[in-house]
């Protein structure tokens, strides 16, 4: 079975994006085997930090760039539709 990559961008010290990290890794814990998390500080990458900054904590799944979600259920449902999308194009 082929993993699905999920890459957090965020910047340290933002409560959101740690908050992000511990949802997406609780959704891996309980059954996303497929998936596997990549954790990119913006802080890093000067055109990634103009480009993401109002966005932060955002999430890319299978190449697709996720509105901010900040809820359990809201960041579930875009891993779900964007493994899905992925999913359908195998």
């Amino acid at each position: 079975m082929e993993q699905t990559l999920i890459t957090l961008y965020g910047r340290p010290g933002c409560e959101l994006c740690e908050s992000t990290e511990a949802i997406v890794r609780t959704l891996i814990a309980e059954g996303g085997s497929r998936l596997t998390l990549s954790v990119v500080n913006i802080e890093e990458d000067p055109t990634m930090h103009a480009r993401l900054l109002e966005q932060i904590p955002a999430l890319e799944v299978a190449g697709q760039l996720l509105p901010l979600a900040l809820s359990r259920m809201q960041i579930a449902a875009h891993v779900r539709s964007a493994v899905g999308a992925v999913d359908g194009k195998r």
